[in-house]
């Protein structure tokens, strides 16, 4: 169903939450996939399943050397690129005061900077039709009270995705934006939160990202309730 669309993919954080979901079910079906993330155990496991169809690279993208690994990684053997997923991030639960300079640094790296610098490196290996998705989050229309910086970084790459937008259209490539709701993930306990009580599976995320991707989407809520929060964030009390 994805093969068109996705022949060669990158999905960056593929070793846990939505960017595992996302390389499983592009792999699945034939493409494909470079994933890259910290955990390297976890992508080891994803290709000893996967085989030729799922390559990795692990490294830090709070370092700009992660980032030129992956461009001369496709370089090499993925180009050209049909899907970049500009997935990795990660949130603390600490008010803004209680970080140190050193960990505003590097969120604002993972979350912000990688992504756009990632974009920016992989686009020359990227024809017309393909498509880049970065994933936000749909709290950009809140204020997350107990994640502030990841709320600040992700509706910094909001604004981005933006004006990234225009300036991919001119070379005939689509931006995707993701915004998830409470997603049943890791997320919160590694940012030293409880989890909620209830969250939309990774899996089913990956799913409609996909259709999204193959239906040349701009912008697409998970679960699509949550696309109210656009409309009434501002009248909303601070939240999480």
């Amino acid at each position: 169903m994805f093969l068109v669309i996705a022949r060669n993919a990158v999905v960056t954080g593929a070793s846990s939450g939505i960017g595992k979901a996302l390389a499983l079910a592009l792999a699945r079906e034939g493409a494909r996939v470079l994933g890259t993330g910290r955990n390297e155990e976890a992508l080891r496991r994803l290709q000893s399943e996967f085989g030729d169809r799922f390559e990795y690279l692990a490294c830090d993208l709070s370092g700009l050397g992660c980032v030129r690994a992956i461009a001369e990684r496709v370089r090499e053997s993925f180009s050209p690129l049909d899907l970049l997923v500009n997935n990795a991030g990660y949130g603390l639960g600490k008010g803004l005061l209680e970080m140190t300079p050193e960990e505003i640094l590097a969120m604002a790296a993972v979350n912000l900077v990688a992504p756009l610098a990632l974009t920016r490196e992989l686009v020359p290996y990227m024809k017309p039709g393909s498509t880049v998705v970065n994933i936000t989050t749909a709290g950009i229309h809140v204020l997350m009270t107990r994640l502030p910086l990841y709320g600040a970084t992700k509706i910094g790459l909001h604004y981005a995705s933006a004006a990234l937008r225009r300036e991919l259209a001119a070379r005939g490539i689509n931006l995707l934006e993701v915004l998830p709701g409470v997603v049943d993930t890791e997320f919160h306990a590694r940012a030293g939160l409880p989890a909620p009580a209830r969250g939309i599976s990774a899996d089913e995320v990956a799913r409609r990202i996909l259709k999204a991707v193959e239906a040349k989407r701009k912008r697409l809520y998970v679960p699509g309730y949550v696309g109210f929060l656009r409309a009434l964030g501002p009248f909303l009390p601070a939240l999480y």
